[in-house]
């Protein structure tokens, strides 16, 4: 069995490194004031906008394994055996479609038409896209969807000609998560309309 390959964009980490370093200095700049009172509120309105960021943009993410693909998003997540798995789609975000229901993944948003310009024949090499006469945007390797497309195909081919292809569907939902979040939102709105 090889490892998990776990698929999020590396951009979302950077956002949330950026958003955490400007929380540090506005934090700082008050307690170098002397207004400690502000400092603290300041600290707490962070830590709750981190939740919500960590929630919606960090943790949604595409991990793919042998058996199957597992979908994470903020506050359910769902495991697929490859053999349910019976077609993907980027149309808004990367989507596994199995015979009942079809699960979209939020770490892997489709961008505009325009996001992501037309690909040149050779970006589409040993993708697996090449016999396709139009490849949308969303299907792009440039696009976050097209990535993910790209990755479960060749995963799916690879456990199904292994034999170690799963045929499980399995939900979870985030308790912690939902909780959590809703704790951040009360401290924010609490504090705003103070």
């Amino acid at each position: 069995m090889t490892s998990p390959y776990t698929y999020r964009p590396s951009s979302n980490w950077i956002y949330f490194a950026f958003i955490a370093i400007i929380e540090l200095c506005v934090v700082l700049g008050f307690a170098f004031a002397g207004k400690m009172h502000e400092a603290l509120l300041s600290a707490i309105n962070s830590l709750a906008t981190d939740t919500l960021f960590f929630t919606l943009m960090v943790k949604p993410r595409i991990i793919l394994t042998d058996e199957g693909v597992e979908i994470i998003n903020p506050f359910q997540s769902v495991q697929i055996g490859w053999l349910r798995a019976v077609d993907f789609d980027t149309r808004f975000s990367f989507k596994v479609k199995t015979d009942k229901r079809t699960y979209s993944a939020w770490g892997a948003t489709a961008p505009s038409r325009y996001g992501v310009r037309r690909g040149h024949e050779s970006d589409f090499r040993g993708t697996g896209l090449e016999s396709k006469k139009v490849v949308s945007p969303s299907d792009s390797p440039k696009a976050e969807s097209g990535t993910a497309l790209i990755l479960s195909m060749r995963w799916k081919n690879n456990a199904i000609q292994a034999g170690t292809a799963g045929n499980h569907i399995s939900t979870r939902v985030h308790w912690s998560s939902i909780f959590l979040n809703l704790l951040a939102t009360t401290i924010l709105v609490i504090n705003f309309l103070q």
